[in-house]
């Protein structure tokens, strides 16, 4: 009996033992995104968005919001060159929304709601010239989702939307540069 015993714990021992899987969390950095390089003196960034307060919207849980996430692209990877005109960007909205869904697809011993993460970002580029008039514009929109199971960890949870930030912000800049390219390429 006392060799059974012994045996059993050693087992235990060993198999509680085992590495853990370490999730790195996801960095944002702007250097490997996209680079707008426009012919303007200044750039005026106005945030035109109000955070909608509810269930669903979890803007003022995160660390770090999406308006923060494309301000932070703005200053490092849109520059000016010139003497004149002047770039307005206006962000029109950054949300990021957290709902309850029924796992339609769901077997037998799986979870029957799942979350849905959604992002959604809307920013209109204006550039004026020195007498205020329009002389190019363009907007981009950019939307993403993803799910995960009800029941994981914070850590889990927060590196399931950074992720979903981090490829919504990829989507932006990438459609960005090929809008601004498209619209305004006169003064690039």
């Amino acid at each position: 009996m006392f060799l059974k015993n012994n045996i059993f714990w050693v087992i235990f021992f060993i198999i509680s033992c085992q590495p853990l899987e370490i999730i790195s969390p996801v960095e944002f950095d702007n250097s490997l995104l996209e680079k707008i390089t426009i012919s303007a003196k200044d750039t005026e960034v106005n945030i035109k968005y109000n955070s909608i307060f509810s269930e669903e919207n979890i803007e003022g849980q995160l660390k770090t919001t999406p308006i923060e996430i494309i301000n932070s692209w703005i200053k490092e990877n849109v520059n000016n060159i010139g003497n004149e005109n002047k770039l307005i960007i206006n962000i029109l909205e950054a949300s990021i929304f957290k709902k309850e869904i029924n796992n339609l697809n769901a077997k037998k011993y799986e979870e029957k709601t799942i979350f849905l993460y959604e992002v959604f970002i809307l920013v209109d580029y204006e550039l004026y010239d020195d007498g205020n008039f329009l002389l190019a514009n363009t907007t981009v929109e950019t939307s993403r989702s993803t799910t995960s199971k009800k029941y994981i960890s914070i850590n889990e949870t927060e590196i399931i939307i950074n992720e979903l930030l981090h490829k919504a912000l990829k989507d932006f800049t990438t459609e960005s540069k090929s809008m601004i390219s498209l619209y305004m390429k006169e003064y690039l």
